[in-house]
């Protein structure tokens, strides 16, 4: 009889234990929260597993900016309405976006919004008296960018932790069971190829644990560990990606991504047009102010601030303040940590207050005082705008028995999309996955046993001996190559640079990760890094144009011609990536 996969990792001297649920949601930010609230309403037993202790990472929780916020209508001017909500996204990003997809974010992002309510989140209110009649309540709302309205709420900046501190409340409440910090490892398949749970590491126990379940929910969430300078939180370094990249699924739109400039010392925080109207002066670590050095003629300093729009995109002016600081950087007149320098001096204190009031108190709570202080801005990794292909409106993916969820899943975001689009896509697939993975989890049989000789193969290659690896050095090269050449930028020869490098460690990782036990865990992370990583530079080569936030400097235009829709993206026996064009009906 054949061993089972706890059987065969305790052989390769591991720590096993093992586990069982209807459900299993591996993430712990807003979208996999949802999820698992709505799989126990079910009835289904849930189980969560989070790779950061609960409440702690991923996007969600640490996204923070003067307008963070979810786009919702039935909430503002009386003329917004879902079908407005859902053309707005599409202009955004038609032939790139699955327009039915697009048309239920846009009808179940106001149920969502009552469903938080209704939970308590409390979103910031204007004084009754202030709102013009024509508005349907006295929530304050933002009209982000590509939005015909005002139609994003959001709680003094911070949205996202009030969401998840709700949801997960409401989950433990309702008997959600939570495994934390314990990371996704690989997906466990039966011999039909359906999934039948998932392998995880439990780092507070140092248990590898084997868990069966009949419906897998992963919301892993994005890439920002692949990034030196990044927004949210270090630990989302692409498993989710990488592992379902490995199981042979489908991803979209891996090439567009979202970033800009943002605050990386004292502290960490996105800096949004709010700053920047205020005209911050911005010098080199030489003292000289360099925006206008960037500028075409008829291009003035004040109106790119002015217009400045967050995340980059060629089709703003503000483009060139993003260029203007990442060419500094690249070119060796930054600062020491890879920034410039930002000043807010010369704003007076009232209008400081008035503009930036949410920045203002969190400098204040940081201890930094922007009419005294000199600050550093660098470019900065906020989200993937690209992911595993959602297939349905259910959020599953091409692999039986896998909805994928928030900034994982792919198939609702594009070249740009309208603000307060990306919090209220994890409301409502983290919704919609964890009730149907519930209703399948309860409907079906026993599930069936996994096939882990793929799986442990895996990690015996990793504890194989191989002198020749070093884990932090290979780790930190890859953050530099990606942050050089995947950003702002991108040409040929940059990007064909970095996929060596991470080619190099995914070669030198199938020779041997030479880990012991303890470490492991950070082998499997940087193969998955590498992984991920050779998937977004793959893409970002495929695409030879120039397109909304992706750049190419080598194919300065747009070509719709050549280019004007998504790929598919897949392995190859090889390994190496193979697209294939996927035509999006355009909008309706």
């Amino acid at each position: 009889m054949a061993k089972s996969i706890a059987e065969q990792l305790k052989s390769l001297g591991l720590k096993v234990a093992q586990d069982s649920a209807d459900v299993v949601v591996v993430g712990g930010g807003g979208a996999a929260s949802r999820a698992a609230l709505s799989a126990r309403l079910t009835g289904a037993d849930v189980l969560v597993l989070a790779k950061a202790p609960l409440g702690t990472g991923g996007s969600t929780v640490h996204g923070a900016s003067e307008i963070m916020s979810m786009g919702a209508s039935g909430y503002g001017d009386t003329a917004d309405s879902p079908q407005v909500h859902y053309h707005d996204t599409m202009a955004a990003a038609s032939g790139f976006i699955d327009r039915d997809l697009v048309r239920v974010l846009a009808e179940d992002a106001p149920k969502r919004i009552a469903d938080l309510i209704e939970l308590g989140v409390a979103f910031d209110r204007v004084p009754t008296e202030s709102v013009p009649g024509s508005y349907a309540s006295d929530y304050k709302l933002i009209r982000s960018d590509f939005g015909s309205y005002a139609r994003a709420l959001g709680v003094s900046g911070k949205t996202g932790k009030a969401f998840v501190s709700a949801l997960n409340e409401q989950a433990i409440a309702q008997g959600v069971r939570v495994r934390a910090p314990a990371a996704l490892v690989d997906l466990l398949l039966d011999a039909s190829g359906r999934a039948a749970g998932v392998l995880a590491y439990d780092a507070q126990s140092n248990e590898w644990i084997v868990v069966r379940a009949k419906a897998v929910v992963l919301g892993t969430g994005g890439a920002h560990g692949l990034f030196s300078q990044q927004v949210s939180t270090a630990e989302m370094t692409g498993d989710g990606q990488a592992v379902m990249y490995r199981a042979g699924a489908e991803l979209v739109n891996m090439e567009f991504h979202q970033f800009g400039p943002a605050l990386v010392h004292p502290y960490v925080q996105l800096f949004s047009k709010s700053c920047f109207v205020l005209h911050p002066k911005m010098t080199n670590a030489l003292g000289h102010a360099f925006l206008k050095d960037y500028l075409p003629a008829g291009v003035s300093e004040e109106e790119v601030m002015d217009e400045k729009v967050f995340p980059f995109t060629v089709s703003n002016v503000s483009r060139y303040l993003d260029i203007a600081i990442a060419s500094e950087i690249t070119a060796g007149r930054g600062t020491g940590r890879g920034a410039v320098n930002f000043s807010l001096a010369h704003v007076a204190a009232d209008r400081l207050q008035a503009t930036i009031p949410n920045t203002m108190r969190w400098m204040k709570a940081n201890g930094v005082d922007p009419q005294r202080d000199l600050m550093e801005v660098g470019i900065a990794f906020q989200c993937l705008n690209g992911g595993v292909r959602m297939v349905d409106a259910d959020a599953r993916s091409t692999i039986p028995g896998v909805h994928v969820i928030g900034e994982l899943a792919g198939g609702v975001r594009g070249p740009d999309r309208p603000g307060g689009n990306s919090l209220a896509e994890g409301q409502v697939f983290g919704h919609r996955a964890g009730d149907a993975a519930g209703r399948e989890a309860l409907g079906s049989r026993a599930s069936a046993s996994p096939e882990g000789d793929a799986v442990v193969q895996r990690l015996a290659t990793a504890l194989a001996a191989n002198r020749d690896i070093d884990v932090e050095g290979s780790a930190r090269r890859l953050q530099e190559v990606m942050q050089r050449h995947a950003l702002v930028e991108k040409n040929e020869t940059g990007l064909s640079e970095a996929l060596v490098l991470v080619r190099d460690i995914e070669a030198s990782l199938a020779q041997g990760g030479g880990a012991e036990p303890s470490t492991l865990p950070r082998v499997l992370t940087l193969q998955n890094m590498a992984t991920t990583a050779s998937i977004i530079l793959e893409a970002c080569l495929a695409r030879r144009e120039t397109r909304s936030g992706h750049l190419r400097t080598d194919f300065p235009e747009r070509d719709d011609a050549a280019f004007g829709f998504a790929f598919v993206q897949t392995r190859s026996e090889s390994g190496a990536s193979r697209f294939t064009p996927l035509a999006y009906p355009a909008a309706q």
